[in-house]
């Protein structure tokens, strides 16, 4: 990581809001010293920088996913401590003693974890060899110090043994001293209270302040009425002094202790050093999985090349704040990569009415590829591309000052021309409303220039913009597209949806119209406007309808299409499945017809035996020979059924990879789900519980069918496996994935013939279960469900009688 933050960092993080990201990020860490890291991550200098920090995170999710507990649960805030004990002859409290033990001893147990790990982590692995067992310091603090009750015990040293075993038989010597007087005065009612208490390190007694002259001896206080005073009677004040001495002597030998443990820490103080540094790294490790586990993050894949495409992106901050992630309409967005011209496409223009989410998507990709460059995993598919953008360009929001003496438009093009004087090839430029704020005619042509500009230069530019002008130019220019965010016109509401090649209407009348402006005011705004305009407008909101109607039929049609795949893989594991019968039967007749046949066999035998007896003709015999020959010889080939010969299998013992198939993640030790086909580089994108990663085929095993596998990962096994065993896991899917995976369960359990199943969707928060169980009342097949009973699963589990 660079000593400080490039030019450009500071502006574009706080543009784009990184620092509340980070904010939640740091929540997650275990140390004071981990979240001030993440608060003040950097960009990475370059590209294997960047890999390595994500590889990390990716390794650290998985083990808080699928390994056993990470033996890291608090870390002290050690930088004071060490601080203290850089500076020589000073002593460390016995609570810094104990942090520094503590910390010891988890660094120590992280080490051993990693170690035992090396081949599953050796992201992970690399940091824990930094980490230096100290156990024997650990050892030496823990036989001085009482860490529960934070003081040094007795048998840290005779001497503190010899002292302590003093002060309790003088404190009981006074004790018994004091008790004998106070019967007396109490007896002659002198004394405020019976008890006696502590006055300055001082045994004493509450006297009545009438009888003070009463009773010889020191007076230490009195009370705030002046009713009582505080009396240490004559006849106590030397054991009394021996009390105060042995405790004097306890404090110096207990400085002794202490400064001698300190001494001995200060010895291996590099060590200390080296594990402090060691274990706040293993901290924002922890903290950014924690976070990417939480946003449901993935590591894109980082490009050197000026090349984005996020797919499935949300903007994290919208993430937080909605629990339900259906509620945020992800971004599918691509940058820089050929169009059908052949020439890359490195500036887009969307456009579309206000408050329709332009910004909103602008914000995301700059806030992405930040989060990225950082080292953080982004909330987006796993195939999303983010470029290792030397520099990001962010100009969004009013930036007017009346200090400064600047418009909003001079803010802008201040802005802008510091954006033409620096940007670069693989640069990131991110304008909102670029050309606003001035004439527009004006404000387009300065903003077609600009454009033009930056994309001769090679930057990756995004715009947001309402100018016609720019919608055509966009639509002309070799390397610029357009793009909208689509809106209802029904409602007159937005949905958030990115729509690529397409330039979006205003919807400026109609939002009137809607708001309650005059239809006259509005009819003349029409005219106004010109003919031109207006059926310009019409038109791009009649394409953006069909656009809508198409894009609802593809969906359906692709729902259709998982559906009749499903089937057609149903009815082959059915049709394998009744093959096999088959051939069990066969084999079954063909045993029966080779006992009919042995026993067959002896009764010609016999017979031939006695046709010899009885001096039959030869040929009869050798005919009768011949035809129980033939009868073997014919069994014996239809006994011999045809195996179907082993499918090849390449390297990962698998020898086709499918959509939906089970697959043993080897070096997680997880169960898998495959999501795509392997690619050109030979990876395959797999599904682990709320994990989506690519992985090398070779690492990769097919799962043989009735293999009891870890419960570690999501789905466990096949649909049609879990139909032959009446239950189904869904716990860890979303809850689209669960209700597909619900309705493919029960199609297969009633073709296996089950009238009960069980859907394991897990306790949680009661989400995923109250969806599941308003599915299955719209199922015809379905007569009744019902939540699992004590000793089923209870509320983890639904039970569903079918049909």
């Amino acid at each position: 990581m660079s000593a400080s933050p490039p030019d450009y960092f500071p502006a574009a993080a706080a543009a784009l809001e990184l620092p509340k990201v980070l904010k939640q990020v740091a929540a997650a860490a275990l140390s004071s010293a981990g979240a001030e890291a993440i608060l003040h991550l950097q960009p990475l200098p370059d590209l294997p920088s960047v890999q390595a920090r994500l590889a990390e995170v990716t390794e650290m999710r998985s083990l808080l996913e699928f390994d056993d507990t990470f033996p890291i649960a608090s870390l002290p805030d050690l930088s004071a401590t060490l601080q203290h004990l850089r500076i020589q002859g000073r002593t460390l409290e016995i609570q810094q003693l104990i942090d520094l033990a503590r910390f010891s001893a988890t660094a120590r147990r992280v080490r051993h974890y990693l170690l035992a790990r090396r081949e599953k982590y050796p992201e992970l692995l690399r940091t824990a060899l930094l980490l230096t067992s100290l156990q024997e310091h650990e050892r030496a603090l823990e036989s001085a110090l009482n860490f529960t009750e934070g003081t040094v015990k007795d048998s840290a040293s005779p001497v503190l043994a010899r002292v302590r075993r003093e002060i309790s038989r003088a404190l009981s010597e006074v004790r018994d001293r004091l008790e004998r007087i106070a019967r007396k005065l109490a007896a002659q009612d002198m004394l405020r209270e019976q008890m006696i208490t502590l006055r300055e390190g001082r045994l004493v007694l509450m006297l009545k302040e009438e009888h003070r002259r009463h009773v010889p001896g020191l007076v230490h206080d009195h009370s705030a009425s002046g009713r009582t005073v505080f009396v240490e009677p004559m006849e106590s004040v030397e054991i009394n002094n021996r009390v105060r001495e042995l405790y004097s002597a306890e404090r110096d030998e207990v400085e002794r202790i202490l400064q001698m443990l300190t001494e001995r820490l200060r010895q291996v103080l590099p060590a200390l050093l080296a594990n402090h540094e060691g274990m706040i790294a293993i901290d924002v490790m922890h903290a950014k999985a924690q976070a990417a586990r939480q946003l449901a993050a993935s590591a894109p894949q980082m490009l050197a090349e000026a090349k984005l495409k996020l797919i499935n992106a949300c903007h994290p901050l919208l993430l937080l704040k909605n629990e339900d992630r259906r509620k945020v309409v992800p971004l599918d967005l691509e940058l820089g990569f050929p169009a059908e011209a052949a020439l890359p496409v490195r500036t887009l223009l969307i456009s579309g009415p206000n408050a329709g989410g332009k910004t909103v998507a602008l914000k995301t990709v700059g806030l992405l590829a930040l989060l990225a460059r950082c080292g953080l995993h982004i909330p987006a598919s796993p195939d999303s591309a983010v470029p290792l953008c030397e520099n990001v360009f962010v100009d969004i929001g009013d930036r007017q000052s009346i200090e400064d003496d600047l418009s909003t438009f001079t803010s802008h093009v201040k802005h802008l021309v510091e954006i033409l004087r620096r940007a670069g090839s693989g640069d990131l430029v991110l304008i909102d409303e670029i050309g606003a704020g001035t004439d527009p005619e004006a404000g387009a042509a300065l903003s077609v220039a600009v454009l033009r500009e930056l994309n001769r230069r090679g930057c990756l530019t995004i715009v947001t913009t309402h100018h016609g002008a720019l919608k055509t130019f966009a639509q002309e220019e070799p390397g610029v597209s357009n793009g909208s965010m689509a809106f209802d016109r029904e409602t007159l509401t937005p949905t958030y949806q990115f729509r690529a090649g397409l330039p979006g209407a205003s919807y400026a009348f109609e939002i009137a119209e809607r708001m309650g402006m005059a239809a006259p005011v509005i009819a003349a705004a029409r005219t106004l406007v010109g003919v031109e305009k207006v059926n310009v407008e019409e038109l791009l909101n009649e394409l953006q309808n069909k656009l809508a109607q198409q894009q609802q039929l593809n969906e359906k049609l692709q729902v259709e299409e998982t559906r009749l795949r499903g089937l057609q893989k149903l009815y082959e594991e059915r049709e394998q499945s009744l093959r096999a019968q088959v051939q069990e039967i066969k084999k079954k007749a063909h045993a029966e017809a080779e006992a009919l046949l042995q026993n067959a066999n002896a009764i010609i035998e016999n017979a031939v035996r006695e046709i010899r007896e009885t001096n039959a003709a030869r040929e009869a015999i050798k005919a009768g020979r011949e035809n129980l020959a033939a009868l073997r010889e014919r069994l014996a080939r239809e006994n011999q059924l045809e195996e179907p010969p082993p499918p090849a299998t390449d390297e990962t013992g698998i020898a086709k990879f499918e959509i939906g198939m089970p697959v043993k993640w080897l070096k997680q030790g997880a169960l898998a789900t495959v999501l795509e086909l392997p690619d050109s580089s030979g990876k395959v994108l797999v599904a682990a519980g709320a994990l989506r990663a690519r992985v090398p085929v070779g690492d990769l095993r097919a799962v043989r069918a009735g293999r009891k596998t870890e419960p570690a990962a999501l789905p466990k096994a096949s649909v049609q496996e879990a139909a032959r065993h009446a239950e189904i896991d869904l716990r860890g899917m979303r809850v689209d994935e669960a209700l597909a995976m619900v309705d493919k369960f029960l199609d297969d359990a009633l073709l296996a013939g089950w009238n009960e199943v069980r859907l394991i969707h897990g306790k949680g928060t009661g989400a995923l279960r109250q969806s599941i169980a308003n599915h299955l009342k719209t199922l015809p097949h379905v007569k009744s469900s019902r939540l699992g009973q004590f000793g089923e699963g209870d509320v983890g589990v639904t039970v569903v009688e079918l049909a």
